[in-house]
């Protein structure tokens, strides 16, 4: 690779990493693109000075962000906070740990488990994979019999992880979210998501509406407060709402944000490039 100063990695070149390439170049950075699924990486000096780590993949993601910093190559988001936002136990445990709220949850390694943890929390209670997004393997639980279906189903998987399941409280109004989206310790904004007609959940990905709200301050601090315990230097903090006020749902590492551009104007790519031009001129 030529000497550049900023890298981007990636696996699939969605709309945000073809906004941040550009977006990069518009800030005078010489910038280089790297596909992991057809260019290999290794441990030798890239010859950049920062990669940002975008592949949709998180194992790719992480990977790339490890190798990229044992030969001192600082990586926004770090492999450490691409490990534990990736993996929603790591998250909550993260969370726990400093304190923060989060909705009632157990994690279940079976049938007998997910039972008994179902008693706990009663119905309706939300059911998801420990890794994973855009909703998938996400379910809500209105009884124990759909509850053993899904578990079940899930037990033919080949993945462990996938067979792991965490039983969680579901939030009174929990159609609706809020995504907030923090870069280097700043609030770019927030949008509310709600679920489409018919759906419970409120991704964008599954036809959620969204748009711009301003961020109040509890909000502000949450989010704030959760990148920070995951060392993340731009993340996306979704948010849940109850009578107890606001708690963290997810964190996510490697953020989408086209539909938050969409319903908040905010310019994100850009906002990015002038931070990481910020960074590699300290």
């Amino acid at each position: 690779m030529e000497a550049v100063e900023v890298e981007l990695i990636y696996d699939v070149a969605r709309l945000e990493e073809r906004l941040i390439f550009k977006a990069l170049r518009r800030v005078g950075l010489e910038a280089a693109l790297t596909n992991v699924k057809s260019v290999p990486i290794g441990w030798e000096s890239p010859g950049v000075s920062l990669s940002i780590i975008r592949p949709v993949s998180m194992h790719r993601a992480l990977y790339a962000a490890s190798i990229r910093e044992a030969v001192g190559v600082p990586t926004v988001n770090r492999s450490s906070t691409i490990l534990f936002s990736g993996d929603k136990v790591l998250t909550l445990s993260m969370l726990r740990r400093h304190g923060v709220r989060f909705p009632e949850s157990y994690v279940a390694f079976t049938v007998e488990a997910a039972e008994k943890a179902l008693e706990k929390i009663g119905t309706p209670a939300v059911d998801k994979p420990p890794v994973g997004s855009w909703g998938r393997l996400v379910s809500l639980i209105r009884d124990e019999e759909t509850l053993r279906s899904l578990v079940e189903h899930r037990e033919m998987l080949p993945s462990q992880v996938a067979r792991t399941h965490i039983i969680q409280r579901y939030v009174d109004g929990g159609r609706t979210d809020y995504r907030v989206l923090v870069l280097g310790g700043e609030i770019l904004g927030a949008m509310e998501r709600s679920a489409r007609e018919g759906e419970w959940r409120s991704n964008v990905a599954r036809g959620g509406r969204i748009r711009g709200v301003k961020p109040d301050p509890e909000m502000m601090e949450l989010a704030a407060k959760a990148a920070e315990i995951l060392g993340g230097e731009f993340v996306a903090v979704d948010l849940l709402k109850d009578d107890g006020g606001y708690m963290v749902n997810e964190v996510n590492g490697v953020p989408e944000f086209k539909g938050f551009m969409e319903a908040t104007q905010v310019d994100v790519p850009l906002r990015l490039a002038e931070h990481v031009k910020t960074v590699l001129r300290r």
